[in-house]
Formats: C-alpha cells, sequence, structure tokens
C-alpha cells in the first residue's frame, strides 16, 4: 500500500509517557488513515468518491431521460436496449461497491479486504492504545496546553497601548490551541468530565457499537447482491426475502450513500481528528459534453448493424459438437 501518511515528529520528540505504546497507535492510525483516505485504488474514500460520482452522473442522464419522455422532440431520444444496459451497469455498480464498504473483515490474511467495518473492528481490537495521551501528543503537541499558554502571553512584548496580533502554531510542543481541541474532543469520546482528565482516560466502545448500528442499515443491500447480481442463487433460496432484499430504488441507494459517507467521515475526522471526506469530487473539465449530440451519423448505422450481424452469425457458429471427447467414437454406423 502506498504511503501517503507520516507523522512529523519522532515518539521521542512526543509528550507522552508510555513510549511503547504511544509507537503502537501512531502505527495502528497510520495504517486506519492509509485505509480511509491512502492512495490504493480500493481506498475506502476512493470507493465512496467513484460510487457518488457515478451516481451523480445517473441522475443526471436519468432526468434527461425523463424529460424526453415527457416533453418529446424531433431529433432527441433514447435506444431502449442501450438504456437498459446502462441501468444494468450502474445498478450493478452500486450495489457491489455498497456490499464491498460495509464487508465484514475476514479472519485468514488472503483475503484481507478495505471497508468501513474492517476499520472499525480493527479500531476495536486495539481501543487500549486509544488513550488520551496517545489521541492528543501523537504527534508533538503537549499534554498540558494551559502550560503552553501561560508561557506564550508571558512571552509576549509589554505594549502599553493598541492592539497586538501575532501567529500561534497549529503543529508541535507550542501548539497549545490544537491540543485544547483534541482534548475537548477526546472528552465526548471517551465520556469524561474536563475537569477529570487523565492520560489514560479512552475512548468508549460505544462510539464504534453505534457506528456498527448505522452500517447495519445497509444489510439488505448485501442480501440483494449475494441473491441477484454475485450469485445464481435457486427459487428456495429467495423465499422469505424482504421486499428491499428483491430490488433497488434510487431513494435506497441514497439512504446507503448517505451513512456510508457519514461513518466514513466521522471516523477520520471526529474519530482520528484528519479531515472529513471532501465531498463530491470536482470535474477537471466538462463531464457533459457531447451529452447534446448523436451517437452516430444515419450512414454509420448501418456499421453497427453490421457489426450486430457479425457477432449473431459468430454465436451460431459456436458448435456444441466440438465438446465430445476427443478419443470418443462419433459415427457408429460406419464403424466396422
Amino acid at each position: 500500500m502506498n504511503k501517503r501518511f507520516n507523522y512529523n515528529y519522532s515518539i521521542d520528540q512526543c509528550d507522552i509517557l508510555d513510549k511503547k505504546k504511544g509507537e503502537a497507535f501512531r502505527e495502528k492510525r497510520l495504517q486506519w488513515m492509509e485505509w480511509l483516505n491512502g492512495e490504493d485504488p480500493h481506498s475506502i474514500s476512493r470507493q465512496i468518491y467513484s460510487m457518488l460520482w457515478d451516481y451523480s452522473l445517473f441522475l443526471t442522464v436519468n432526468e434527461l431521460r425523463k424529460i424526453a419522455d415527457t416533453e418529446p422532440q424531433n431529433g432527441i431520444g433514447f435506444n431502449g436496449p442501450v438504456i437498459r444496459l446502462f441501468d444494468a451497469g450502474f445498478a450493478t455498480t452500486q450495489a457491489t461497491t455498497i456490499r464491498r464498504l460495509i464487508e465484514k473483515p475476514k479472519s485468514d490474511p488472503r483475503w484481507a479486504i478495505i471497508s468501513l467495518r474492517r476499520v472499525l473492528k480493527d479500531v476495536e481490537q486495539n481501543l487500549d492504545l486509544i488513550t488520551r495521551e496517545n489521541y492528543v501528543c501523537y504527534d508533538g503537541l503537549p499534554y498540558d496546553y494551559d502550560s503552553v499558554r501561560q508561557k506564550q502571553l508571558a512571552s509576549l512584548p509589554a505594549i502599553k497601548s493598541g492592539v497586538h496580533a501575532s501567529f500561534l502554531p497549529t503543529q508541535g510542543p507550542d501548539a497549545g490551541l490544537t491540543a485544547e481541541m483534541i482534548h475537548e474532543n477526546f472528552d465526548i469520546l471517551a465520556q469524561v468530565n474536563p475537569k477529570k482528565r487523565t492520560r489514560e482516560d479512552r475512548m468508549r466502545i460505544e462510539v464504534l457499537e453505534h457506528l456498527e448500528t448505522e452500517i447495519k442499515k445497509c444489510e439488505y443491500i448485501k442480501r440483494y447482491v449475494d441473491k441477484f447480481i454475485a450469485h445464481a442463487t435457486a427459487p428456495e433460496t429467495r423465499v422469505g426475502l424482504l421486499d428491499e432484499e428483491k430490488g433497488l430504488t434510487l431513494e435506497r441507494l441514497e439512504t446507503c450513500h448517505k451513512i456510508i459517507y457519514q461513518v466514513a467521515s466521522f471516523i477520520s475526522g471526529s474519530l482520528l481528528w484528519e479531515s472529513n471526506l471532501g465531498g463530491l469530487p470536482v470535474p477537471q473539465d466538462d463531464h457533459l459534453n457531447n451529452l447534446d449530440k448523436s451517437w452516430v451519423s444515419t450512414k454509420n448505422l448501418e456499421i453497427a448493424r453490421k457489426k450486430w450481424d457479425e457477432f449473431t452469425k459468430e454465436v451460431s457458429s459456436w458448435d456444441a459438437i466440438s465438446l465430445w471427447p476427443p478419443d470418443f467414437t462419433i459415427d457408429w454406423k460406419n464403424k466396422a
């Protein structure tokens, strides 16, 4: 996996008493961030961005399709078989992406995956590493931000009148304001009164359990994929399925999109104190270019018909007789 994240300070420069546990937290945090926002094509953020981009494009084209149906105009129309292919491909990629993102981790390392549930499970298994001192001080920030603030105030030049302006550091041992904000965020994660803080405070497991509860709301997409996309299941295995497990709607997809986006953003932002997801990718060019043009001229349409006929003839030539074992006797009548 390509490494995108790193630290500015070594563990020896961090205000962490238990250096061994602090180093273990730093390593795990890097791994979680790589799974979430790394450069790997299967990183969670990349999967989410691709899913939402495709969904947005589908909504756009679908709106044009509805207009063409309700307000017909000469020269504007959608080819039925091609649109069916468009719909089928959209539904398949959307459903399988959701299924991948909510998939549970595998015990066999040969089947390792990158998913929201794998991140949550790994965080749960390493919950003892998420102490207050590790959470706040993992990259050089001070634990006692108030002392830092007092030193900064004492170092200001004496001014008899007017206003003194200066920049406060946001990283390192002098970034007291940043440390204060992270402490306050950890107060919520650990459900600890700020007046009773300790370096050993730990994040509450209920945070992870609540995120898992949200993800479970998308389980019906997994069952739909398993029954109708990934496997050609027999009719008896589909008895008793709920309506939402038998088909997709745009509303159901969008519900899962929102849950997955929010959970990923929460893990990255509120849980690991990094940036949230950045929303829908910004087009680098005109992504709706050429939608106002025909696909083909009348002359070249004949080329398309010829290509169709060629493949029809090719399929007709696939004679199953050739699959007999090579040493089998085919013509017993002429066998001596």
